[in-house]
């Protein structure tokens, strides 16, 4: 007689639950027999097998849903093609591991500080996971576009540094503006950098001291100071401060605004930048072709108009001149799968729902020849906003 195996006892040569199996019935993956004295289920060597086989399965990771496919279309599933988008999905969850981990790293690296209440602690938590999407953020340009370089170039000309002014960066992290315009420095600039205590001018500060060392940054002074932008003192007077993309990690904007417009000279001038609306505002047709509902990413893209509005609203309560500079930058992506990837990093509200659909959307922009240059990469435009802020003419 075949070998016959209770839910119960099933469960525990398996290593796993009872409810597990049911779970695994309800999918229909695997099935058992019932005894007909009593309805219990029963389970045969084959069922023994298959449950090896679900369990293999899991070990990499795949969906139930996807092991279903795979036990009962084997001979039609294309399991190359299975497998290896189950590889990308594994390497897309490495990589977020290995950014929790990054964010764990820094948090131990300032639990080395000083001892500070919880709410505190927290807020730091929140600094060092927002530094480190900034950091992907600009992974993604510099792979799709010549980023930061063009945007820290940008910034320079407009602001068009003078010899002998006083300069205050707000938040210099990486030192971007000054790394990539080091040859176009005017002499005796003098440049204070600030920022809270972090990875990103800690690299910043030994570059400068590396860079010194032989013979660069001869006619500039830069200095560091490792504080917070809100509670520390601001003592001018400075002829430009620099706040390039740190107002996200303000909590009173307004306070810090006039605490920087009383550190400027009468004819200084404050750069203010802050991401634009067009990628929105591009992206919302071709969801809205896709999807029947892009209610969430409509609420999305106004909530975000809104806030960028409000930007420069804010700044005008304050300074008399505030000129709006836009700059625009082309990204280009080899392959469907690479703008998929942007699309879902940048847009949150449609995130879960394109991995759901992946294979569909990316047949639906592959049939998009409108956005394909002559090389047949995608083309899609994004843009950011430069405030240049004056008390007076």
């Amino acid at each position: 007689m075949k070998n016959l195996y209770t839910i119960g006892q099933l469960a525990k040569l398996a290593g796993i639950s009872t409810k597990t199996l049911r779970v695994y019935e309800r999918k229909g993956l695997l099935m058992p027999a019932r005894n007909m004295d009593n309805s219990y289920r029963m389970y045969g060597e084959d069922a023994v097998r298959t449950l090896e086989k679900i369990q293999l399965m899991k070990c990499l990771d795949f969906s139930l849903d996807q092991i279903a496919e795979f036990l009962t279309l084997y001979e039609n599933v294309r399991r190359e093609k299975m497998l290896s988008e189950q590889k990308r999905l594994l390497e897309k969850k490495r990589a977020g591991l290995n950014t929790v981990i990054a964010h764990v790293d820094r948090a131990i690296k300032e639990c080395q500080g000083e001892t500070t209440d919880i709410n505190s602690f927290l807020k730091e938590l929140g600094n060092i996971v927002k530094n480190q999407k900034a950091d992907e953020r600009a992974g993604r340009l510099q792979l799709h576009a010549n980023e930061p370089c063009g945007w820290s170039r940008f910034v320079f000309d407009v602001a068009n540094p003078t010899k002998d002014m006083q300069v205050l960066d707000a938040g210099a992290g990486w030192g971007n503006l000054w790394r990539y315009n080091q040859e176009r420095l005017p002499e005796n600039l003098k440049v204070t950098c600030v920022d809270k205590h972090n990875t990103h001018m800690d690299t910043f500060n030994e570059y400068i001291q590396e860079q010194k060392a032989s013979g660069q940054f001869a006619d500039s002074e830069i200095s560091f100071v490792w504080d917070d932008l809100e509670t520390m003192p601001i003592v001018g007077p400075y002829d430009l401060i620099f706040f390039n993309h740190v107002v996200y990690y303000i909590e009173n904007r307004d306070a810090l605004y006039r605490k920087f417009a009383h550190a400027l000279s009468e004819k200084g001038t404050l750069i203010c930048t802050w991401g634009g609306v067009l990628f929105y505002e591009k992206l919302q047709p071709l969801l809205r072709e896709f999807f029947e509902d892009s209610s969430e990413l409509d609420q999305e893209y106004e909530r975000h108009r809104i806030r960028t509005t409000n930007t420069g609203a804010e700044l005008k309560t304050i300074f008399p001149i505030v000129e709006k500079h836009t700059y625009v930058i082309t990204l280009r992506f080899d392959t469907a799968e690479q703008f998929l990837e942007y699309i879902q990093q940048v847009c949150k509200p449609v995130r879960e729902v394109l991995e759901i659909q992946r294979t569909e959307f990316l047949t639906f922009l592959e049939g998009l020849e409108h956005l394909k240059n002559e090389q047949g990469q995608f083309e899609f435009q994004r843009d950011t906003y430069l405030y240049a802020c004056k008390k007076e003419m």
